[in-house]
C-alpha cells in the first residue's frame, strides 16, 4: 500500500516555484522596455533575458521517495483580447491512477497577461483533491492596480480586494523569475498570491551546475527559494527546503524542483517538452 503524505499538493508545488513556473512561464520581450513599469520593484531594473516563443508545451512528472504520484501538463500561447495581445498560461495537474485511492488530484490552473508588459489580467485555481474542492479567480483591474479575488470553497464564497501593483499571481511570477539574468551569489525578491495568502519569495543563486534530467544534461542555475507569508507571520509552512534548477540558455527552462515535505521528498521533474 503507498502511503502518501498528507496535505501535498503537485500542483501548489509547481505554481509556488516554476515559482517558478518558480516554476515555466513568460518575460519582457526586451530589457529596458517600457513594460517593466509592471514588474515588482526589486526585479524592474535588472535585464531581462528571455524572450517566450509563440507557443509552449511542458510535461512535467512528480515523485514522492522515488514513486512517480503525479504529472503536469503546462501549454502556454498568446491570445488576442479586444486586439491586444496577451499569453495564456494553462496547467493541468493529476495524480496517477493507481495512486487516486489513496489521493486523487486534478487541478487546473490558469494565468493571463499582457505579453509585452507583463502586467495581470486574470488568474483561476480550480483544485480538486480528494474531497477538497477550491475554485479560486481573481482579476487584476489595470487602472486601480487593484486584485479582485472570489474564492469559493464548497457552498462557502469569499470575496476579497486588495491594491498592488507589484504582486502577481504564481504562474506569471514564475515567467517574471525566468527571465531574469542570474549571477550566482545574487538575489531577487518577488511578490505573489495564490487565492487564499500572498507571500514574498527570495531567489538566492547559489551556483551553477550540470544537472542530468531524463530529456538530457543541461548545465544549469541553482535556486534556493525563501517563502514568507505576508498575510500571516512566520514562514510559508507549505515550502520547505525547495531547490530549484533553471537551465543556464536562452530557454531558461524550469528543469527540476525538490523539496522536503512531511515525509521524505518530492522532486518534479521535466519529461517532455515542445515549442
Amino acid at each position: 500500500m503507498v502511503h502518501l503524505p498528507p496535505r501535498t499538493s503537485f500542483s501548489q508545488w509547481v505554481v509556488y516555484l516554476f515559482l517558478f513556473f518558480v516554476l515555466i512561464f513568460v518575460s519582457i520581450s526586451y530589457a529596458g522596455s517600457s513594460g517593466s513599469e509592471g514588474i515588482n520593484a526589486s526585479v524592474s531594473n535588472r535585464d531581462l533575458v528571455y524572450t517566450p516563443s509563440d507557443g509552449e508545451e511542458f510535461v512535467y512528472r512528480a515523485s514522492w521517495n522515488g514513486i512517480p504520484i503525479a504529472s503536469a501538463k503546462i501549454h502556454a500561447a498568446p491570445i488576442l483580447i479586444a486586439g491586444e495581445k496577451f499569453y495564456k498560461v494553462k496547467i493541468h495537474a493529476k495524480s496517477w491512477k493507481y495512486v487516486d485511492p489513496f489521493w486523487k488530484m486534478r487541478d487546473y490552473i490558469e494565468s493571463v497577461f499582457e505579453a509585452e508588459t507583463y502586467r495581470p489580467r486574470h488568474f483561476v485555481f480550480r483544485q480538486r483533491e480528494n474531497r477538497r474542492k477550491v475554485d479560486t479567480t481573481a482579476n487584476f483591474d489595470l487602472e486601480t492596480n487593484k486584485w479582485v479575488v472570489e474564492r469559493r470553497k464548497r457552498n462557502k464564497v469569499r470575496r476579497y480586494e486588495f491594491v498592488s501593483r507589484d504582486t502577481f499571481d504564481p504562474i506569471l511570477a514564475g515567467y517574471v523569475a525566468r527571465s531574469l539574468d542570474f549571477k550566482v551569489g545574487e538575489s531577487f525578491k518577488i511578490k505573489v498570491f495564490g487565492g487564499k495568502y500572498r507571500y514574498l519569495i527570495t531567489f538566492n543563486v547559489v551556483g551553477r551546475e550540470q544537472i542530468q534530467t531524463r530529456i538530457g544534461v543541461f548545465d544549469a542555475y541553482k535556486i534556493v527559494p525563501k517563502v514568507i507569508n505576508l498575510s500571516r507571520s512566520g514562514y510559508a509552512k507549505r515550502v520547505r527546503h525547495v531547490t530549484v534548477w533553471i537551465s543556464a540558455d536562452e530557454k531558461r527552462r524550469v528543469l527540476k524542483i525538490v523539496s522536503k515535505v512531511f515525509i521524505g521528498s518530492v522532486s518534479i521533474e521535466m519529461v517532455d517538452v515542445k515549442s
